[in-house]
């Protein structure tokens, strides 16, 4: 496993069936690239874990506080309260890309934490620093590319391809819940 991932101790003693799955921010993630993301990661989340996942999208959350969690060091009470109540959620994903690199070797580095609804805590936290030139990488999207996904095109092509890229790196994250 090339992400690593931190569970609070106490993560079995919250109920978690809805959760919603923020946008992806990041200091140069425009919308669209953060749309891409979320839509990786919803992939992958939907498909390996036992939750419900609601995508969340821009216009949804015109209405919501905002938390910035990176500037801030934690999130906002008034944030997870208005997300959960209007979605009817359980805990709400928060991603955020720390670095990225289209150019060979392409280069990804993105955090993803689960905060419950119930306490405002964050319950759970993975992060996952990849770099196509990394032979762990490699291996990996071999493995991905040719038994998870076969019959899609070569894993060859994540190593230029951002959105392959972006969902080998959300299935490493998701593995981890």
């Amino acid at each position: 496993m090339i992400a690593s991932a931190q569970v609070a101790s106490d993560f079995d003693t919250y109920h978690v069936a809805r959760v919603g799955l923020m946008p992806f921010q990041g200091s140069d993630v425009d919308l669209e690239r953060g749309d891409d993301l979320q839509l990786a990661f919803y992939s992958e989340f939907s498909r390996t874990t036992p939750f419900e996942v609601v995508l969340l999208e821009n216009v949804d959350l015109d209405e919501v506080t905002g938390s910035e969690p990176y500037r801030r060091g934690w999130y906002h009470p008034r944030t997870i309260i208005e997300i959960s109540r209007r979605y009817n959620l359980d805990a709400v994903m928060f991603g955020t890309v720390v670095r990225e690199q289209f150019f060979p070797p392409q280069e990804l580095s993105v955090q993803v934490d689960m905060v419950a609804a119930e306490t405002g805590l964050v319950i759970w936290s993975s992060s996952a620093h990849l770099s196509a030139g990394d032979e762990r990488v490699q291996e990996g999207l071999k493995i991905y590319y040719d038994g998870e996904l076969a019959g899609s095109p070569g894993w060859e092509l994540s190593l230029v391809s951002p959105t392959r890229f972006a969902r080998f790196a959300a299935f490493q994250i998701a593995s981890l819940l």
